[in-house]
């Protein structure tokens, strides 16, 4: 039983970490050539990007593990164990998708305060 609920739960992170949110370091899309400067602004929004959302997949993942720990406890502490273990995965997996939109968002934010015309 604890077997078959930890391949779940593998597949069930491993589904929410498949979401498609592109990296800091994926290419922007510029409608029009790039301005001068683009190249170091980039590299300066990109730095300052990586710094968002730092200790936040933890949190979710901490939050998760209690929340599933809770859910297995009503039936049996395998089940806690399991319910936690099923948590704190899935909770880091939903805290990573936010961390990588959040920066990816500060970066595209960062480039047109720039006065570049980044689109995505």
């Amino acid at each position: 039983m604890m077997l078959r609920i930890l391949a779940i739960a593998g597949l069930c992170t491993a589904a929410l970490s498949g979401c498609d949110t592109p990296s800091v370091d994926a290419p922007l899309s510029v409608a029009g050539s790039p301005k001068p400067g683009y190249q170091a602004d980039l590299a300066q929004c990109q730095a300052e990007a990586q710094q968002i959302g730092q200790g936040h997949i933890g949190k979710s993942a901490a939050l998760g593990g209690a929340g599933g720990a809770l859910v297995g406890a009503t039936e049996n502490s395998d089940k806690a164990l399991a319910g936690a273990i099923f948590g704190a995965m899935a909770g880091a997996a939903v805290g990573d998708v936010q961390v990588k939109q959040a920066q990816r968002d500060y970066l595209i934010r960062c480039m047109q305060a720039r006065g570049h015309a980044v689109i995505n």
